[in-house]
C-alpha cells in the first residue's frame, strides 16, 4: 500500500474515531439536551440508561464499518485503471463519500441514544449529507461538468435540506417534510443514474447497483412495517426492524460505492453530451 493510498484509509479512520468520541462525550455530558422521547416511533422500548434504544443505537455501527470498508477498498487500488471521479484527484470523492458514510453512524446514534430533538437533527443531517453527495455526483457526471461544480451543487443541496428541515408545518407524504424531500432526491438520483447508463454510456459493474437498489428497497419496506404499532413491532425484542433498516442501508451504501468506483466511460461520449444538451435545452 503506497503512502497516498494509506492516507485514504487513515483519514477515514480518523473521521470515525473523532466523530464517535464527540458522540460519546456529548451523550455522557448531556449536550444533546433533555430527553423528550423523540425516537419513540421506532418501536424499541425506551430505557432509563444513558442509551435509550440500545439495539437501534448500536446497529448504526454498520455505517462506520461500511465507510471503513470503502476506504480500505480504495487503498487496495483494484480500479486504478478506471477513469472516474473516485479515482482522480487523489480520490477526493472516494474519501469524501467514505467519511460521509462513517458520519451517518454517530449522526443516527445521536437520535436513538439520546431521544432528543438535537439528536434527531443530527440524524437527519447525516441523511442530508449523503443525499447531497449522491445528487451532486450524479449531476456532475450527467452534464459532464468540471469537478469544481461538485462542491457547489453539494453545498446548495445541503442548504436546501437545512431550510426544508425547519419547515415543521409542512406535511406531504411523510410526516417530516425533510424525509419527503430526501425521498424526492433519491428518485431524481435514480433517474439521473439511468440516463448516465443509457445515454452517456457510463459502464459499471451493474451487479453492485442492483444490489444497492434491492437492499434499499428492502430496508424501506422493513422500516415501514417496524414502526411503533406496525405488524413487525416488538418493543422488547433484541431483533428490531429499525436496526435491520440501518444495516441494510449501510450495505446499500457500500454497494453503491462499489458501483461508483467501477465506472468506465464507453465510446460515444461526445455524441452523448450533444444528445443530453439537446434534450434538456429543448424542455
Amino acid at each position: 500500500m503506497r503512502a497516498k493510498d494509506c492516507r485514504i484509509f487513515l483519514i477515514t479512520v480518523a473521521t470515525a474515531i473523532i466523530s464517535m468520541t464527540i458522540f460519546f462525550i456529548s451523550l455522557y455530558f448531556g449536550w444533546f439536551g433533555p430527553y423528550m422521547e423523540i425516537c419513540r416511533k421506532f418501536c424499541e422500548t425506551m430505557h432509563l440508561g444513558l442509551i435509550k434504544q440500545p439495539v437501534n443505537t448500536w446497529s448504526n455501527l454498520g455505517f462506520v464499518f461500511a465507510g471503513l470498508a470503502m476506504a480500505w477498498h480504495l487503498s487496495k487500488e483494484p480500479y486504478d485503471h478506471n477513469d472516474n471521479m473516485f479515482r482522480r484527484k487523489n480520490s477526493f470523492c472516494g474519501i469524501f463519500f467514505s467519511c460521509l458514510t462513517v458520519l451517518i453512524g454517530p449522526g443516527s446514534m445521536a437520535l436513538h441514544a439520546s431521544g432528543t430533538p438535537l439528536g434527531g437533527f443530527f440524524d437527519m443531517c447525516s441523511m442530508y449529507l449523503i443525499a447531497s453527495f449522491m445528487a451532486s455526483y450524479a449531476t456532475v457526471r450527467l452534464f459532464n461538468l468540471r469537478s469544481m461544480w461538485f462542491l457547489f451543487i453539494f453545498s446548495i443541496s445541503f442548504v436546501i435540506f437545512l431550510w426544508v428541515d425547519k419547515q415543521s408545518d409542512i406535511h406531504f407524504i411523510f410526516y417530516h417534510f425533510g424525509e419527503t424531500v430526501f425521498a424526492f432526491y433519491i428518485l431524481i438520483i435514480i433517474v439521473f443514474e439511468f440516463i448516465n447508463i443509457t445515454i452517456r454510456r457510463l459502464h459499471h459493474n451493474n451487479i453492485w447497483g442492483f444490489a444497492s437498489f434491492v437492499s434499499l428497497a428492502l430496508a424501506v419496506f422493513i422500516w415501514q412495517q417496524s414502526l411503533t404499532g406496525g405488524p413487525w413491532c416488538d418493543p422488547d425484542s433484541i431483533i428490531q426492524g429499525h436496526a435491520i433498516w440501518h444495516l441494510l442501508d449501510a450495505f446499500a451504501l457500500y454497494c453503491l460505492f462499489r458501483y461508483y468506483v467501477s465506472e468506465e466511460t464507453k465510446q460515444g461520449l461526445k455524441s452523448a453530451n450533444k444528445t443530453i444538451k439537446s434534450i434538456f435545452y429543448s424542455v
